[in-house]
């Protein structure tokens, strides 16, 4: 079905010399790559498929980690593919044709063990809305659906899976026999994970005070404060982190709706239950974007205030730049328009930027402005539009008031 079309994409990457391309060149070979890679991935999805119809007591894995020399994750990963292609044809067509990729693929993977018969079932039935919503979302964006949607299909409120996840709880250790570097590997629940977030951004936090001057790589800084915490070293008293969880008004008072906004800091899902439980004893925060006077301080400081922060927060669960996943609490908050410029620290001149990305615009040549409605353009050093469009990742119609509640405090 796809031979000639497969030949001329080969004959194109053969005959192509990325070596004499521009931008506009490369970005077309990587295009080509991709349909040919995703043809391949489909490709090996089919001979898995075709061991296991044959009543074969060989894995399908097998096949490919033998005669195919894949890694033993690759291959098991390509038999769970090729089950999901088998259950939905949509999904291995839209594969072949480079439409989607393999981490698309590998997405519903996870979803459909999770499912009953009646479910997937549903799912088959929904396939084309699923492809049509993966050939225009990154990876990590369809996840994210992709577990919105299995809640939905198993008729889950959450709490039960909330349930299945804190027994899968588990903590592993061991030696990279290559490095020589010791590992920790902590699996927890989202709840649970929002907690230790919490603790170590504000550890973080501390620590970036502490040194203030001092050069330490970003990575080597968090692992610090990850060992701190766990040690006690730094601890001068003890307290109970904050937790910030995000949730709109009328989903605490209704339950969920089409908008509905409950989750953690990073953005995983939690039981609307889950969230009253925190509400019972939490301060709780309202956020109203459009509060002038919380949210605009001109010239009068240099630094976005904390209610700022919590205003972007409400908005923005990463980096502001199109598709990049770094969470929120480890971006720099960025002047649009920058303070050496006469920009001022208003909400409407400040983005949540990435260290790689904040380079990008400060030192790299990029230009970047943005809209009122928080649409941003940006363009390349060479002049050409990168992108344009919203960047906001979380829902920008939580009514929410970033200022803290008042105090008894005289």
């Amino acid at each position: 079905m796809y031979e000639s079309t497969v030949s001329d994409l080969v004959a194109e990457l053969v005959d192509a010399d990325p070596a004499a391309c521009d931008r506009s060149g490369l970005v077309a070979l990587v295009a080509v790559s991709q349909r040919l890679r995703g043809w391949l991935d489909a490709f090996d999805a089919l001979h898995a498929s075709r061991l296991s119809h044959e009543g074969s007591c060989e894995p399908a894995a097998s096949l490919l980690t033998g005669g195919g020399r894949r890694s033993v994750r690759d291959a098991d990963a390509a038999a769970r593919r090729a089950a999901v292609c088998a259950q939905l044809p949509e999904v291995h067509d839209a594969l072949a044709a480079g439409r989607v990729s393999a981490g698309h693929v590998d997405a519903l993977a996870r979803l459909t063990t999770e499912l009953d018969d009646a479910a997937r079932a549903e799912l088959k039935d929904l396939q084309s809305a699923v492809v049509g919503s993966a050939a225009v979302m990154p990876v990590e964006t369809f996840e994210q659906e992709v577990r919105k949607l299995g809640r939905i299909l198993s008729r889950d409120d959450g709490v039960s899976q909330l349930a299945r996840l804190r027994q899968q709880r588990c903590v592993r250790r061991w030696v990279d026999r290559v490095s020589g570097m010791c590992h920790t590997h902590l699996q927890v629940d989202p709840e649970t994970d929002a907690r230790i977030a919490t603790a170590l951004d504000a550890a973080l936090a501390a620590a970036r005070t502490r040194l203030q001057g001092d050069d330490v790589e970003f990575d080597h800084l968090k692992a610090d404060a990850l060992v701190g915490l766990i040690t006690g070293a730094h601890t001068t008293h003890q307290r109970v982190p904050d937790l910030t969880l995000l949730s709109d008004a009328r989903t605490m008072r209704d339950g969920p709706h089409d908008h509905t906004v409950c989750e953690t800091g990073d953005g995983h899902p939690l039981p609307v239950e889950t969230m009253r439980r925190h509400g019972c004893d939490a301060t709780i925060t309202p956020v109203v974007i459009d509060d002038d006077v919380v949210l605009n301080m001109g010239r009068t400081r240099r630094l976005a205030t904390p209610e700022q922060r919590r205003a972007l927060r409400a908005m923005y669960r990463a980096c502001g730049f199109p598709d990049c996943q770094v969470r929120f609490e480890d971006c720099r908050i960025h002047h649009v328009t920058w303070w050496e410029h006469l920009g001022a620290t208003n909400l409407d001149n400040l983005l949540p930027l990435c260290e790689r990305h904040h380079h990008h615009v400060h030192e790299g040549g990029w230009t970047l402005t943005l809209k009122p409605d928080r649409t941003i353009t940006l363009r390349r050093p060479d002049g050409t539009l990168h992108h344009e469009g919203p960047t906001t990742i979380t829902h920008n119609h939580t009514n929410i008031d970033p200022r803290p509640p008042p105090t008894n405090d005289a």
